[in-house]
């Protein structure tokens, strides 16, 4: 049954999401600038949804450290835990714009995923990994991370100093698209509870 209400969602999001939002291009940008005509935080998720949410932000963080250490196979091999843990994440609990809205970025998250997956060319992975964040970014600061602290941090350098964003359980800057080259190459902008 969630399967099919999953399968049901994505094919109404991919006309509905798709079409109010512009999700990215898989180029990393940012995309701050989109409006919204609701006031931020209008769509917070029930709580039991943003504790399974915080439980795959911080699956996720395998795979920002492997990124960090430029180890592309162990970051390939990170991914399948985040697949669990957001196929953990009960779409049965949003409703309306935020399940519209869940269902767009969770595309966006897995398409890259899958792109990090099948590949161990560490800037193609680095390069999804940006869009990831950017769609998990969204996803926390919409529905909420449950009271968890998690950090909004920007490399100004990244991808040819057009800039890239990641998150982060902690403040300390260990930057996961430049890694050893310049580790700590980065500056909190935001943090999401």
């Amino acid at each position: 049954m969630k399967t099919e209400i999953m399968l049901l969602f994505l094919a109404m999001a991919s006309g509905a999401a798709f079409a109010q939002h512009d999700h990215g291009s898989g180029q990393g940008a940012p995309m701050h600038s989109e409006k919204k005509k609701d006031t931020p935080h209008s769509h917070r998720a029930v709580p039991e949804f943003q504790g399974q949410l915080r439980e795959a932000f911080a699956t996720s963080l395998q795979l920002k450290d492997a990124l960090v250490v430029s180890d592309a196979a162990k970051a390939a091999e990170s991914v399948p835990q985040i697949r669990i843990a957001l196929s953990k994440v009960d779409l049965t609990l949003l409703k309306d714009e935020a399940l519209m809205d869940w269902m767009g970025y969770l595309k966006i998250l897995n398409d890259n995923l899958e792109r990090i997956e099948g590949s161990n060319d560490l800037a193609l992975q680095r390069n999804a990994f940006s869009s990831f964040s950017d769609a998990l970014y969204k996803s926390l600061k919409e529905l909420g991370a449950g009271g968890k602290m998690v950090y909004y941090i920007q490399c100004p350098m990244a991808n040819n100093n057009a800039g890239a964003y990641w998150l982060s359980d902690t403040k300390e800057i260990r930057n996961p698209y430049l890694g050893n080259e310049m580790l700590s190459c980065g500056k909190v902008k935001e943090t999401i509870q």
